[in-house]
């Protein structure tokens, strides 16, 4: 077991340790890690997070210039996934908007209920037992998006929000937000697009699909996104826009700010900075190149993996491709002994893959020899 040191070490001796530990992480670089929503991060976001390692927007007030850079990112995201809002949070990530969102619906409306599509991301069962909320799950269409009927059946007098998702988890599926959202007059809706938002808006423009839906739906009340997925941000960042300013606040009088609004109060903020290095390096162009190779490659893995016999789940949406497989639990231990990382479905069970930017078609050829054999 390790114990606290009586006695400081040498930095020799520190860096020797930790990068015998770091040997044993896998690597993006490496084209092995199929399985992640995650990727390398910019060169220039790593570049400019080293700078802001001591930013702590918990405490505003001490860090003006990245309170300033928060505000221009919210601005310049805003403007990507269109509609007004009232309000934008920076969140460490998608989990903690989710729960935030229905804390609020549960406080404004002072109801319980939860209405999900059974492809809704794990992190909402975080968020019911937290907030002691009943979640009640909707059936998936033979397209594998939340059956809108279903939706319509379920919604009573106890119906605290309905959430739908742009890019699920496990095949990358986008529900009919815009359907959704006409059932949603008096009712809190919540879109989690923490995988979809950094991608749905450049397949639009590239042709793959013909609606963006973003948050210009009038029955939009909140809607999540992760820049440190397709955003190409170092971790942890997530954005939560909000129809309506939040009634959720707590007093911090003896902090730079008045009140705070986010689950965590201590906020390493340093990837805020980081993502508008990497927004601005981009561009919506380098976004929408990135999001073309990526689909280009999620193409190319359909068609090695019907080479040897896998037939896809769904048509991709978007650069997830996932493929039917009884048992997928021993291929996935099998290949992570090969070092390489993918991943399964559950429903329905099958192998998935995340064509993310580090992912190639030279890395896609070297991981279907390994699962071939």
């Amino acid at each position: 077991m390790a114990t606290f040191p009586e006695k400081g070490r040498t930095e020799k001796e520190i860096l020797k340790e930790i990068n015998e530990a770091k040997k044993l992480d896998l690597d993006f670089s490496s084209g092995k890690i199929l399985g992640s929503m995650c990727t390398e991060p910019s060169h220039i976001g790593k570049k400019v997070h080293q700078m802001f390692l001591e930013s702590n927007l918990g405490n505003p007030g001490l860090y003006q210039g990245t309170k300033n850079i928060e505000r221009k990112v919210h601005e310049a995201v805003g403007s990507l996934i269109g509609g007004e809002y009232d309000e934008v949070l920076s969140v460490g990530g998608a989990t903690e908007g989710n729960i935030i969102a229905l804390w609020r619906a549960r406080n404004v409306s002072g109801k319980r209920k939860v209405l999900l599509p059974e492809s809704a991301h794990f992190s909402f069962q975080k968020a019911c037992n937290l907030l002691d909320m009943e979640s009640v799950y909707i059936p998936l269409d033979d397209e594998y998006r939340v059956d809108v009927s279903a939706i319509k059946d379920e919604i009573d007098g106890d119906t605290a929000a309905v959430v739908g998702i742009a890019g699920t988890t496990e095949l990358g599926q986008i529900d009919p937000i815009d359907e959704i959202a006409e059932l949603c007059d008096d009712i809190f809706f919540h879109v989690d697009a923490a995988f979809g938002g950094f991608v749905i808006p450049f397949l639009k423009e590239l042709g793959y699909q013909e609606s963006c839906y973003n948050f210009e739906f009038k029955n939009i009340d909140t809607y999540v996104l992760d820049p440190h997925k397709m955003g190409m941000s170092t971790i942890p960042l997530g954005l939560m826009f909000s129809k309506e300013g939040s009634p959720l606040s707590i007093e911090s009088p003896y902090l730079t700010g008045k009140d705070q609004k986010t689950i965590r109060g201590t906020r390493a903020s340093a990837s805020i900075p980081a993502f508008w290095a990497t927004l601005n390096y981009l561009g919506k162009e380098g976004y929408r190149e990135i999001v073309k190779v990526c689909m280009n490659n999620t193409r190319y893995l359909i068609e090695k993996m019907g080479d040897i016999g896998f037939k896809p789940i769904i048509d991709p949406v978007m650069n997830i491709a996932s493929f039917h497989l009884e048992g997928p639990k021993r291929i996935v231990e099998g290949m992570a002994k090969e070092g390489f990382n993918i991943s399964r479905t559950v429903n329905p069970p099958g192998l998935r893959f995340v064509i993310m930017p580090h992912v190639s078609k030279t890395s896609i050829d070297e991981m279907i020899k390994v699962l071939g054999e």
